[in-house]
């Protein structure tokens, strides 16, 4: 909004210096080379900031990383103690410099040690026993993803309630407020914590 205010500013600063009244002569308006190329620059420039505020680059307006709320770990009662990892990261930039409309979000899982009966998860995994599904979001509080990997469709809908991610079968992955270490895989590190 800032952007659009601005433009509007500089083409009317643009415009009066363009059209000097002559004092002399009343409702008469003067007019000369510099001041109409003056009158050119600046609607081009606000042109420019208005262009730059379109919807088209309006994905710079996707929260992404810890500030979007569907970023951070989950309990999965499906899954009781199972890594369920949710990360919300931009999107790659297009060939023109733009980014598209929406975020990647990445989910990386562990079903339990050889996608035990049980499915409770009471062994910690290693990477190669993860799995990653991804999809997309615009913002806002959905996320579109794709469990085709898992046997799943490729379009479930995560809905953010507040507390958790809500799917259309009921389950409900309820975000906690830590990183639970335990459901890390052994063989991973980070540069802040050292091994898990």
């Amino acid at each position: 909004m800032k952007s659009i205010i601005s433009g509007i500013l500089l083409l009317a600063t643009a415009s009066t210096n363009a059209l000097v009244t002559n004092p002399n002569k009343a409702l008469t308006f003067t007019s000369n080379r510099r001041n109409f190329f003056g009158l050119l620059g600046g609607g081009g420039a606000a042109a420019a900031i208005l262009a730059s505020s379109s919807p088209a680059n309006a994905a710079g307006s996707i929260k992404t990383g810890s500030a979007n709320p569907l970023t951070g770990d989950y309990d999965d009662p499906n899954h009781p103690g199972c890594l369920r990892q949710v990360k919300v990261i931009g999107a790659p930039q297009k060939a023109d410099g733009s980014r598209p409309l929406y975020a990647i979000v990445e989910v990386t899982g562990y079903d339990g040690e050889n996608n035990n009966d049980s499915k409770t998860c009471t062994d910690r995994p290693n990477r190669d026993e993860l799995w990653k599904v991804v999809g997309k979001t615009r913002g806002g509080n959905e996320a579109y993803l794709d469990f085709s990997s898992k046997g799943g469709p490729s379009d479930l809908v995560g809905k953010w309630d507040g507390t958790g991610i809500v799917f259309p079968d009921g389950n409900k992955w309820t975000k906690l407020n830590y990183a639970p270490k335990d459901r890390r895989p052994k063989d991973m590190s980070t540069l802040s914590d050292g091994p898990l």
